[in-house]
């Protein structure tokens, strides 16, 4: 029984493994408002085993993941587009407002991002 059980979980590991991948490679964390709830219904899968398949894999919770990946998104923006405002940018990564985006974005990188912004603006320059 045991190992039915392990096939089981491993089958289904699987299958979250590639659909949330999918969803990652789609860029659906830019998703306004998105919480794992609505991730889980979108993609079919119990919202438990995307928490813990995230807990497992990522050693984090949803929204820290969430928030890592729209961060990550921000940091390419910043430095390939310099004629998008940082509220702009907030918006387009998927946060409700500027501040909460500059709260999140100083937390992962530890700086702001106007000064990230004006740091990737003079490394082209130079």
């Amino acid at each position: 029984m045991e190992k039915t059980n392990l096939k089981r979980r491993a089958k289904n590991s699987l299958k979250i493994k590639n659909t949330i991948n999918k969803w990652i490679s789609e860029k659906g964390y830019l998703t306004q408002g998105i919480t794992i709830e609505i991730l889980g219904r979108k993609l079919g899968i119990n919202r438990t085993y995307i928490s813990n398949y995230i807990n497992d894999i990522y050693n984090t919770n949803f929204n820290c993941w969430i928030n890592t990946m729209r961060v990550e998104e921000a940091k390419q923006i910043l430095k390939e587009r310099n004629e998008i405002s940082i509220g702009e940018i907030a918006f387009m990564v998927g946060f409700a407002d500027i501040t909460h985006f500059s709260k999140q974005f100083k937390h992962y990188t530890g700086i702001n991002p106007s000064i990230w912004k004006k740091m990737m603006h003079n490394k082209t320059l130079a």
